[in-house]
């Protein structure tokens, strides 16, 4: 079996995460196992895997593991089915939330996830002080799934949460985390698992809890699985902690030094890399380019082998698929499009100032950006500046769509100013729906995927100028645009499912201890 840990699956999914569905594809395509692997729980796991179209085989979670429901069968709980709703309560009934008093003193509270129509979310339970004592959590499926009790205080607002206590469907309780209120939030300080064989565990960390989930996962399937660590922060630490036999392999999907212009003197920010006791324990680095992997070869010096396959790849049907000219009526004329997050490390604003000047010469140019805000500052950022520059009637935020198809067929031309980028998802698929691409010279997607005056251009980084001139001379020049729409199909073309396919079977199928043990 092959593993891909991440730590969870939610509807606003990063770059790294498509990765992973993709790669689900592929082997799913040429019969591999393979399974994501998440450790965090969450209420409303399965609708987002609906939502990305993940198959059960495919996925497995720490939380359900341990709780034997990784093939519960979702079933609509009732209120009436709550153990809260057998007593003699009256019940207060309103859109979102049912509430049951005692008298005048309210007992509990039930949510919805979003209306009396939808599963229940929680059910929150008060002292005779009206202080909530305990909250029940209810997976979307249709059971209870763990319990928050909360520590109470004279004053309401200095209660806090104490233990959270996760059951099985028959209600044993099999992990129980506890809490110790430090400054002004509370720290977990420890993990207790309860199995199935009746084994208590006790653990200091999430790090240590994982690796277990890990060792159990390879342990259920006879041992000698691959783990491939994704999300590295989270998942290369207990990874390299396993204590079976398994094959360890780092994901580098980001840029693997910082400061972002010097790749063989900056300091290694990926601990997998820069700490030799968990590089000594990989057997495997895989990097997204080639030159990322020469560059970390050059660094590490190790004898852990660094190959390099790409993260993205195109399928057949979207190969297959009708190439739109750039004379189509279904292309927008001057629509410019960006996929990117809405974070500083995407550097929008270089794109936003560089489209403000292009437009200036050709004002029949639009620019649309799809992408998600995380609730900080950056949005707001770009918008004020949006409209300072008066850009309002011209350049939208699209916001976050997990069906980019429609953007790709309109656009006629992509844009990318990111400070780093390890892979560029976004221009691989903009490339196979015929959209070229300029983006700034960084490490080390663009210069990878981006071939001048085949798809696209890559200029120097920072060199706004540079930028400007390539969407005037493009743009303003449509037998260029169609020679770089046809260039960008071709390109495409490249990662082909069978070409990505390729190099996984030569460097990670084909060494694959476990199969060697099959022949």
């Amino acid at each position: 079996m092959y593993y891909f840990l991440d730590d969870n699956i939610a509807q606003l999914a990063s770059g790294l995460e498509h990765a992973e569905f993709k790669r689900i594809k592929l082997f799913n395509r040429y019969q591999v196992p393979a399974k994501i692997a998440t450790t965090q729980y969450s209420t409303t796991t399965r609708s987002s895997n609906a939502h990305w179209q993940l198959a059960e085989e495919n996925f497995v979670n720490l939380f359900d593991f341990y709780a034997g429901t990784e093939h519960f069968n979702a079933q609509k709980l009732t209120l009436a089915e709550l153990p809260i709703a057998r007593q003699k309560y009256r019940i207060e009934r309103h859109s979102s939330s049912a509430r049951f008093w005692d008298g005048e003193r309210q007992v509990a509270e039930v949510h919805y996830f979003s209306d009396e129509t939808s599963p229940i979310s929680t059910v929150d339970y008060f002292d005779g002080d009206a202080q909530k004592i305990r909250t029940d959590v209810y997976d979307e499926r249709g059971f209870m799934a763990y319990t928050k009790f909360y520590a109470t205080k004279d004053n309401v607002e200095e209660a806090y949460l104490s233990l959270e206590q996760f059951v099985t469907l028959s209600g044993r309780p099999y992990l129980e985390i506890t809490y110790r209120k430090r400054g002004n939030g509370v720290t977990a300080t420890n993990y207790r698992l309860l199995t199935n064989d009746g084994e208590t565990y006790s653990f200091m960390n999430t790090d240590q809890l994982n690796s277990k989930f890990y060792d159990d996962l390879n342990l259920r399937d006879g041992e000698h699985s691959t783990f491939i660590s994704d999300r590295s922060m989270v998942a290369n630490r207990p990874m390299t902690m396993m204590q079976t036999a398994a094959r360890k392999i780092e994901w580098v999907h980001s840029i693997h030094f910082s400061p972002y212009r010097e790749p063989l003197n900056s300091e290694l920010v990926y601990p997998a890399l820069n700490t030799t006791d968990q590089l000594s324990k990989l057997n495997m680095v895989i990097a997204a380019t080639p030159q990322q992997a020469d560059n970390i070869r050059l660094r590490l010096r190790t004898q852990v082998p660094i190959m390099n396959i790409p993260v993205g790849m195109v399928s057949d049907e979207r190969l297959q698929a009708e190439k739109r000219p750039m004379t189509t009526d279904f292309r927008e004329r001057g629509k410019i499009i960006i996929v990117a997050r809405l974070f500083p490390e995407k550097n929008l604003s270089a794109a936003i100032r560089a489209f403000k000047l292009a437009h200036d010469q050709l004002d029949w140019l639009t620019l649309d950006i799809y992408g998600y805000n995380d609730g900080g500052p950056e949005e707001q950022n770009l918008r004020a500046l949006v409209q300072e520059l008066q850009l309002q009637a011209c350049v939208q935020f699209k916001g976050y769509t997990n069906n980019l198809e429609e953007a790709y067929q309109h656009a006629e031309l992509m844009l990318l100013t990111s400070r780093f980028e390890a892979f560029v998802l976004a221009i691989l698929e903009a490339n196979s729906y015929g959209v070229p691409a300029i983006s700034y010279d960084t490490y080390y997607g663009p210069a990878y995927l981006i071939n001048n005056d085949q798809n696209g251009y890559v200029v120097p980084y920072g060199d706004r100028d540079a930028m400007v001139q390539k969407i005037v001379d493009v743009m303003s020049n449509p037998d260029k645009l169609q020679q770089l729409s046809t260039g960008a199909y071709e390109r495409a073309a490249d990662f082909s499912e069978e070409n990505v396919w390729k190099l996984w079977q030569a460097a990670v199928i084909d060494t694959d201890p476990a199969n060697e043990n099959l022949e």
